[in-house]
């Protein structure tokens, strides 16, 4: 987003986005705004910090906010 053209170009990406198809946004703003679903996003840095499948073993599960577990792997 903060690469967007102009003052509001990411809001109205985000927004256009959502009319298209797109089930959620990133931007805080755009949800905020326009009524938007929010989806976090993941850091690359996190990703990175894993060389295999077995350094992750331990932080594989995820548990949602309706109480699922979702296997990450």
């Amino acid at each position: 987003m903060r690469r967007a053209q102009g003052p509001n170009g990411a809001l109205t990406a985000s927004k256009y986005a959502y009319v298209g198809g797109f089930i959620a946004t990133s931007n805080v703003s755009a949800g905020y705004h326009y009524g938007i679903p929010i989806a976090g996003t993941q850091a690359h840095s996190m990703i990175m910090s894993y060389e295999n499948e077995e350094d992750c073993e331990h932080s594989r599960m995820l548990k949602t906010k309706d109480g699922n577990e979702v296997d990450l792997l």
